[in-house]
């Protein structure tokens, strides 16, 4: 149904969204340190995701190329980028129209931010900040929880109708952005050690992929539950995408990198960050290419099952 264009727009897309919502609440909690003099009290928050202005250099730059590559995948799926700007103008709402503003505001912020670390850290206020980082997030868990709207609006598709699907994809897109930012620090060259925020980040990231595990089995539950999207669920399970499921999503996706988040030390940091993004962000691409791939079994699909079911 979703050709590798539009899947990959859905993986790039949601995870520079979730880049730019880690990126924007790590930049609000560095801001008094980075743009003011040093506050006299500093609030816990701040003490325990204090990180160097060079991480920010790194990390921005790469949330916006990701979510840039996510809108040309989209432009060149719809092969006509007209399209996507008649939608943009259309005065009647719809889903996809507030999803394609929430991405352009989302890559808006992202090139903001990137652009003001590549001009070397302008002075700006830490007030505007706060403010740029509030926008920048909001606008990204749209963007972000938009990738699962977009499935779960297509009525043809059983398999796809329910919010679990936009939750989900709305939880790994957060920890592919947590991955963005791992990836943003194996390359910062610091005189001062900064392993033990990164290894709070990890923690977070660790609640992200339990909650990402538990959806995804709810999701199966419900799709098991019903004759009409059971085929999908039982294609994920035990059927042709077995191996992409439990091997990309299960195993690579969640389970590796959980395992890898709990044994982070400090002396071989870098080299664990850079697997833990790795896996983070091929299971993320791993579990987009599995739901879109499992619409090819969905009842809705094939006409003789459909048939029989209405025949019963």
């Amino acid at each position: 149904m979703f050709g590798v264009l539009t899947t990959c727009y859905l993986f790039l897309g949601g995870a520079g969204a979730g880049a730019l919502v880690v990126l924007a609440a790590l930049e609000a909690a560095n801001a008094r340190r980075r743009f003011a003099y040093p506050p006299r009290v500093i609030s816990r928050v701040e003490r325990a995701f204090a990180l160097p202005d060079e991480f920010f250099v790194r990390a921005w730059p790469l949330c916006f190329v990701t979510m840039a590559l996510g809108v040309l995948c989209l432009l060149f799926d719809l092969g006509r980028p007209d399209r996507l700007l008649n939608l943009v103008m259309s005065p009647a709402p719809s889903a996809i129209a507030v999803g394609a503003y929430a991405l352009a505001a989302a890559l808006v912020c992202a090139g903001a931010f990137a652009l003001t670390e590549l001009l070397d850290g302008p002075r700006v206020k830490p007030t505007a900040l706060f403010v740029a980082s509030a926008l920048g997030a909001a606008a990204g868990l749209v963007a972000l929880a938009y990738t699962g709207v977009l499935l779960q609006g297509l009525a043809s598709v059983l398999f796809w109708q329910t919010p679990l699907l936009p939750l989900l994809f709305s939880l790994s897109s957060l920890s592919c952005g947590v991955a963005c930012a791992f990836m943003g620090a194996v390359f910062v060259e610091a005189r001062r050690p900064f392993a033990r925020p990164l290894a709070r980040l990890a923690r977070v990231d660790g609640v992200l992929i339990v909650l990402e595990a538990l959806c995804l089995v709810v999701y199966l539950v419900w799709g098991l539950s019903a004759e009409g999207t059971a085929p999908a669920a039982k294609a994920l399970i035990a059927g042709d995408l077995r191996w992409l499921f439990w091997g990309g999503v299960v195993a690579g996706g969640l389970v590796g990198p959980f395992v890898l988040e709990r044994f982070l030390t400090h002396g071989n940091s870098r080299t664990q960050l850079l697997w833990i993004a790795a896996l983070l962000a091929a299971g993320g691409l791993a579990l987009r290419f599995a739901l879109t791939g499992a619409a090819a079994y969905d009842v809705t699909q094939m006409p003789e099952a459909l048939f029989g079911l209405m025949m019963e």
